[in-house]
């Protein structure tokens, strides 16, 4: 069309006519304009003069084997939402080497559930004060990058790569910023200065290796005790935890484990260290939910061996190395081969070679990814572990403990015990009226945490209203309707679901940072015209003993929990799923398939989260404080003895949260009464909701009576 009413077009007016070009008019005339014996003219194309357009210079330098990365604001984007500016201090660059041709479906090969492919640490670079950062990467490699906070614990996972040509500048706004953001209108920290150079990550660049990164820490630091070998370590073998740290063993039965959690040709070369280790690490595994993870959701600090480690297990403290090595290995996803010639031997090195050798002639990278660099090691020095269970004096109160029928008069003689608020929509929050009182506030065994003593007399001056229940979903939505808790992961290679749900409307709410909780505790006293909270430590424990000296309150540490409490037991197995069905838990699982630590012995009949009071009360009508999910409190998680006017119940600054209770993916051990966890205030937690409280004009002060 030339305009519309003439057309050139392509004809053939006569069966004895060229094919040539006409002008065709909407009036029916026809103007032959050009035709050529020998030739079909087709298709034509109307030409007009215009200007030459500016000849647009190269982005790309192909002399250079480096590239520029230049982020404009890490804080901008859902990746890191909620995390205050100031928390990153660094990236950590890392790289991936991906399987060869022709050696596709190696599930589970690199780790236990663990990454598809080798991820290979460049090392970090520096993330300036306003979030900018520009650094200098490799060219034609995949990268990609994880913010650090001030420990070196990535603070978000990036599950994609990015790549960029020689002497190219590679940009982004942020961390996933959504594709129509621009970058923000100003001159970043990073853009007036030179691109960083990555810092290496403790020599060369190579593939991350559990048995050369981290199997040198457990040698230093735990192979005194966890060793079958050692006294300690026969004892250990004989139970549930971890017995056997040595990296010179190899597990034996791979054959029989499910593909994608270490079935293939890599899992008959994971060591006996390997397999137990990871068991404490929560992680994404090979193929979890693929949404955009929530910040924070699988921080080191969310794991059982970091939670284990930083209170000071047995007296070990890791130097800062080691703990870099032990973190990086969690947030690479818990890798065990830095190598596919580990796993399919002399094969991959052939393969390796001919990719060396087109990388070289057509990326100019001179690199052979096989190749395992030679890092001098210092000779291990074990370290003795010692005992953490001081022996600090007995503490114990006259009036305490008291049985169940003895807390429920106690309860009675306060008055009125029950109290509903109304949420909206029909839904209603129940609280219980708690007695003013004494009790002994610690883990007098020493048992359960190491941070819970010593022991001390705490003295809860007034009475209290709090809630009967968790904060469910449901409710929460009253506050906040589009807060989503989401799903726990399964483990292994999955079709169809991809996770169990925690955001049902009776479950209670999770993924709620303790700044959430406090904000629904401001929007529930804005709307009753009372002061709502979270408890303190002391509250919480006190209500959750109900008179109770025992670590649970229904009974000792060993005590049938499967009618009173949501926690680790063997209802656990079900995470061990056949992957090639939507929810089908094997029948059959070996070790390397089921492995979440739990309490064999019962079965609390609920597999993740459950519906809110689905067990039994307490003797003062509280449900769930053990189990279920973990619980926000009002209190700094400060050393014991506790001491309500040292400033712990005055949250400030940088102050992590207590957290109590334990929940469904916790063991009983972690669960009773004075277990304590603490977390960053801006974190969303998995397992960790909250329940409020209320110091109402009717609350009651305590009466002394020794």
């Amino acid at each position: 069309p030339l305009s519309e009413k003439y057309f050139l077009v392509s004809c053939k007016p006569t069966a004895d006519s060229l094919w040539g070009i006409y002008l065709v008019d909407v009036f029916d005339n026809m103007l032959l304009l050009k035709e050529q014996k020998g030739y079909a003219l087709l298709e034509p194309i109307a030409l007009k003069k215009t200007r030459r357009p500016p000849v647009i210079p190269d982005k790309i330098d192909p002399t250079s084997k480096n590239a520029v990365v230049y982020l404009a604001d890490i804080y901008a984007g859902d990746g890191l939402k909620g995390i205050p500016r100031g928390t990153v201090r660094k990236l950590r660059i890392f790289s991936y080497n991906y399987s060869y041709r022709g050696m596709g479906g190696l599930l589970g090969t690199v780790g236990m559930d663990g990454p598809w492919d080798i991820k290979r640490v460049l090392g970090t670079v520096p993330v300036e004060e306003d979030g900018s950062a520009s650094f200098v990467i490799p060219a034609n490699t995949p990268v990609s990058i994880q913010p650090l906070d001030a420990e070196g614990k990535a603070l978000q996972l990036m599950r994609s790569w990015m790549t960029a040509m020689p002497g190219e500048v590679l940009s982004c706004v942020g961390c996933h910023e959504r594709q129509n953001t621009t970058p923000p209108a100003r001159q970043t920290i990073a853009s007036r200065r030179k691109p960083s150079r990555i810092t290496p990550w403790y020599g060369p660049t190579r593939g991350f290796s559990f048995k050369r990164e981290v199997q040198p820490v457990l040698d230093k630091y735990c192979l005194g005790c966890h060793n079958p070998d050692s006294p300690k370590g026969r004892q250990l073998a004989a139970g549930t935890e971890i017995g056997d740290l040595r990296g010179t063993e190899l597990i034996d039965d791979w054959r029989s484990v499910t593909p994608g959690n270490a079935g293939g040709d890599g899992g008959k070369f994971f060591s006996v260290a390997y397999t137990w280790l990871h068991r404490y690490v929560r992680r994404p595994g090979i193929e979890s939910d693929y949404h955009l993870l929530t910040p924070m959701d699988f921080h080191a600090d969310t794991t059982e061996l970091v939670q284990m480690l930083q209170q000071g297990h047995h007296g070990v403290r890791l130097d800062r190395e080691s703990w870099d090595r032990i973190i990086t290995w969690i947030d690479l996803n818990a890798p065990y081969h830095g190598y596919w010639h580990e796993i399919v031997g002399d094969r991959a090195k052939k393969l390796a070679g001919r990719q060396a050798e087109l990388r070289k002639r057509y990326a100019g990278i001179n690199e052979d990814l096989e190749h395992i660099p030679v890092i001098p090691a210092e000779p291990v020095q074990p370290v003795k572990a010692v005992s953490r269970v001081e022996d600090y004096p007995v503490v114990k109160l006259v009036k305490q403990p008291f049985d169940s029928q003895a807390a429920k008069r106690y309860q009675a003689g306060i008055g009125n015990r029950e109290w509903a608020v109304e949420l909206g929509e029909g839904v209603t929050l129940e609280l219980v009226h708690i007695p003013a009182g004494e009790f002994v506030m610690g883990d007098a065994n020493g048992r359960s945490s190491y941070d819970a003593r010593p022991c001390s007399v705490v003295t809860i001056q007034k009475s209290f209203w709090i809630g009967r229940f968790e904060v469910s979903n449901r409710q929460y939505h009253c506050y906040d309707p589009d807060h989503d808790s989401r799903v726990e992961s399964k483990h292994a290679y999955q079709f169809g679901v991809h996770g169990f749900p925690l955001n049902l409307g009776e479950q209670p709410v999770v993924r709620v940072s303790w700044r959430q909780a406090m904000a629904f505790c401001d929007w529930l006293s804005h709307k009753t015209g009372h002061r709502f909270s979270l408890p303190t430590e002391a509250q919480w424990e006190y209500a959750c003993r109900a008179g109770s000296a025992d670590e649970f309150s229904f009974g000792a540490l060993g005590a049938d929990f499967s009618q009173y409490a949501n926690l680790a037991d063997r209802k656990l197995r079900e995470f061990a799923d056949n992957p090639y069905q939507v929810y089908s838990p094997l029948t059959k699982a070996t070790k390397y398939d089921d492995w979440i630590p739990r309490d064999e012995h019962f079965d609390d009949g609920t597999l993740v989260s459950g519906k809110i009071g689905g067990y039994e009360a307490n003797s003062w009508g509280l449900y769930d404080m053990h189990g279920n999910v973990a619980e926000w409190t009002a209190t700094a998680f400060k050393p014991y003895p506790y001491n309500e006017n040292d400033g712990r119940n005055q949250i400030a600054g940088e102050d992590k949260i207590a957290v109590r209770g334990g929940s469904w993916y916790d063991r009983p051990k972690r669960s009773t009464s004075s277990f304590r966890l603490a977390y960053r205030q801006y974190q969303k937690v998995f397992n960790v909701g909250f329940r409020v409280i209320c110091e109402k004009k009717d609350s009651k002060a305590i009466v002394k009576a020794r």
